[in-house]
């Protein structure tokens, strides 16, 4: 019993860390300085806000597959699982959802830009 309350105790502790990046499993969440060093030839840069967020201003290089389609799924099963794939929205909360989402499709690596586009405008 100890050790389960140690262990939840050491979780506790990590959490609260104040880490600038942090990972959940096979998910990255990452600040600018880390995410713009990922995205790189080798990766997939995926924008999931919605086509008129994405028309009015995107990362270079990145596709848009917005989130809130019924075809999300769809659409993101036609790449492939073995590529790292980086994704942003607006603030990073629709990002965190699909990040999710495309860990459970079986995505190996899946990194999330925290703050999203805003954050990443912001500090240019």
């Amino acid at each position: 019993m100890k050790r389960v309350y140690g262990m939840l105790l050491i979780m506790a502790i990590a959490a609260c860390s104040g880490k600038e990046e942090k990972t959940l499993g096979e998910i990255e969440v990452l600040e600018k300085p880390g995410f713009s060093k990922v995205i790189t030839e080798d990766i997939l840069l995926v924008d999931v806000r919605t086509a008129k967020e994405y028309e009015a201003g995107f990362i270079p290089g990145a596709v848009n597959v917005d989130f809130k389609q019924k075809d999300f799924e769809k659409r993101m099963s036609y790449f492939d699982r073995e590529t790292p794939i980086a994704l942003y929205c607006s603030k990073g909360g629709r990002s965190s959802k699909a990040a999710k989402k495309l860990h459970k499709m079986g995505f190996s690596k899946v990194y999330d830009l925290k703050g999203g586009y805003n954050q990443w405008v912001l500090t240019e």
